[in-house]
């Protein structure tokens, strides 16, 4: 590689970041055929002797299944190091303590590394306390899922990795602190990379890239030997500076944290840096907006750690807000706090304190009132639950605050509930939407379905939602029906599917991995329902307004003396009493519901009930304004 190449090459990996998988082999092939063995044994190479780049130009190709060792400083230097040239091939390289392993580059080689070449191929490369890897040009972590790097672990030593150009990962990377030094001009990871910290004290290893860091991928916090704390923190990275972000903590191999307090990953300025800036994880409080679905009450609160703010805002783009229902710190009378604007809608809730703070401390949540509702959906199958909050600091910061809903979930959507001690489920429609289907099917891996006659509770079995629907090839992994003519309603908030013994229980066997899916009349693609295991809802009527478990012309009545004025009325959910309300009532009209079942007694013809609609918005409407008029 000539020097205007390789000026070239670092131009475009510090300017772009990484936008390959790997430069190609180069050079001479001198091919691993050892088991586990030592890499300074000639025989454990194809060519009989070691891979040397200087003299012959050849790269070192460890792709047989084995693993090469390297325990003392290796003479002669390979052009490359290729792990899994080839599509499912497999190769190792564990550099222990007193091992020194270098490439060389070379006008015929590339002095790379390449940890996992081929795209399905798996390469491993460790490098223990004590090691020494030192690559002329970059470093590629790419291949199949399970490739991976591992810097670090027990032992006495440094583990070092000293990189000419840029450290690239693409997979799995594991840094075991606090022994580590790997520097390179540029670090970089990609999207489907893992980056685990594995964190052994107070202090880790922060990986050292001269210029830029490029992030992503998913970043992976595990301890051993500390207890995470507030205030503990650990530089992970040390860079001149950084761009892009991870796109997630996963923190499932981490200490649980006490309420309100998570990991977080900041990039923050000096602090002892080599470079000039460090990639830092932290324990951080956080206030948290507890939302309860059931009665809409608000509040903010916050664990162990005292946070104090100087103003908030929540939001909905849905509308899920009740500006009725928000109390305000304003309206509770706590020292200059403002509304902005002084009327919230259903999409924020903003308030402001133009001097000092107030401090919340878990001793001194504050209440903010029934501010939550679930909005009336205008697109089904859109997630309902979307507030966000934020709040701000005396010292200009704003933070993103966390989201805890208690309650009950509702889904704009059809949901399988399904229980699993007793194996019986029903399809609910929870959204105020009503749709039409025409097909839905139910799948298990596992093989926890129930088709036998006397188990599943199929729509063809009693002729139910319109008729004609037929079963189609039910087994232990799936249960199907199709509707070959028309489609059937789901009436939006008032359908209940039993479906019968359908799941095999938990006791029994059964795996929770089912998958529900239904299909809109003219698509072919299915839509994704949910499913959710849990206690089955009884069966109830929307439009029962009188509470009596039947709906009939005394539900009428109320709905009349509610219409325009209030929510007595109410089956949508909207918190009033209008036309959408009555259309439910005509539906539901003649059902009643006893504790596990719904039943439909006669229902009038539909000329019948349009006649009764006419009549009884007509007497609504006169209604409301003989009460509002005098004549």
């Amino acid at each position: 590689m000539n020097y205007c190449t390789r000026i070239s090459l670092i131009a475009l990996l510090l300017c772009v970041g990484w936008g390959r998988t790997a430069i190609g082999q180069e050079g001479t092939a001198n091919s691993w055929v050892g088991t586990n063995g030592d890499w300074a044994v000639g025989s454990n190479w194809s060519a009989g002797e070691l891979p040397d780049g200087v003299g012959f130009d050849e790269y070192a190709s460890i792709s047989n299944g084995g693993t090469a060792n390297v325990t003392s400083p290796i003479p002669f230097q390979p052009g490359q190091v290729i792990l899994a040239i080839e599509d499912g091939s497999t190769g190792s390289v564990v550099i222990g303590n007193g091992g020194t392993l270098t490439t060389v580059d070379r006008p015929a080689t590339s002095g790379e590394f390449n940890v996992g070449y081929a795209a399905t191929g798996t390469g491993n490369l460790t490098v223990q306390p004590g090691g020494t890897l030192n690559i002329a040009t970059n470093l590629y972590l790419t291949g199949a899922p399970a490739s991976s790097i591992t810097l670090g672990g027990a032992g006495a030593g440094v583990t070092a990795v000293n990189i000419g150009f840029a450290a690239n990962f693409g997979r799995n990377l594991r840094v075991i602190g606090p022994n580590v030094n790997l520097s390179a001009l540029s670090v970089n990871f990609q999207a489907e990379s893992t980056f685990t910290a594995q964190i052994t004290g107070a202090t880790h290893s922060a990986l050292k890239s001269t210029n830029v860091a490029n992030l992503g991928g998913k970043l992976k916090l595990e301890f051993s030997g500390v207890t995470p704390t507030l205030g503990s923190s650990w530089n992970l990275i040390d860079a001149s500076s950084f761009a892009g972000q991870f796109s997630s903590i996963d923190a499932s191999a981490a200490p649980a944290l006490p309420f309100g307090q998570v990991y977080e990953f900041n990039t923050v300025a000096g602090g002892g840096s080599t470079n000039g800036m460090y990639g830092r994880v932290s324990v951080a409080q956080k206030l948290v907006l507890n939302v309860n679905r059931s009665t809409g009450a608000v509040s903010m609160a916050t664990g162990p750690g005292t946070v104090s703010i100087d103003g908030y805002a929540i939001k909905s783009a849905q509308g899920s807000l009740s500006p009725a229902g928000w109390n305000s710190l304003q309206a509770q009378g706590v020292s200059d706090w403002r509304r902005s604007p002084q009327v919230g809608t259903s999409k924020q809730l903003i308030e402001l304190k133009p001097t000092g703070s107030t401090a919340i401390t878990s001793a001194t949540p504050r209440a903010l009132g029934n501010a939550f509702a679930y909005p009336a959906a205008t697109q089904f199958g859109v997630e309902w639950e979307d507030l966000t909050f934020e709040y701000y600091t005396p010292d200009g910061k704003v933070t993103q605050g966390l989201i805890n809903y208690t309650g009950t979930k509702r889904h704009n959507n059809l949901v399988l509930v399904v229980d699993p001690a007793t194996g019986n489920a029903q399809v609910l429609n929870q959204s105020n939407l009503s749709v039409n289907i025409d097909g839905y099917k139910i799948t298990s891996t596992s093989g926890s379905l129930l088709p036998a006659n006397g188990k599943w509770l199929s729509l063809d079995d009693d002729n139910r939602l319109g008729g004609d629907w037929r079963e189609s090839n039910a087994s232990v992994n799936q249960l199907a029906e199709l509707k070959p003519t028309g489609s059937s309603q789901m009436a939006g908030g008032a359908t209940f599917l039993s479906m019968g013994q359908m799941f095999k229980t938990v006791g029994a066997g059964g795996t929770q991995d089912l998958v529900f899916e239904y299909l809109f009349p003219g698509e072919s693609a299915f839509r994704q329902g949910v499913v959710v295991y849990g206690t089955l809802t009884t069966p109830s009527l929307a439009a029962d307004f009188n509470h009596d478990n039947t709906v009939n012309g005394l539900d009428l009545t109320v709905w009349k003396g509610a219409f325009g004025t209030g929510a007595g009325g109410d089956a949508d959910g909207d918190n009033d009493s209008d036309g959408a309300d009555f259309l439910i009532w005509q539906r539901q009209f003649g059902q009643s519901v006893t504790p596990s079942t719904t039943t439909a007694a006669a229902v009038p013809e539909p000329a019948t009930l349009a006649l009764l609609g006419l009549g009884a918005i007509g007497l609504a409407v006169c209604s409301r304004r003989s009460g509002g008029e005098s004549h």
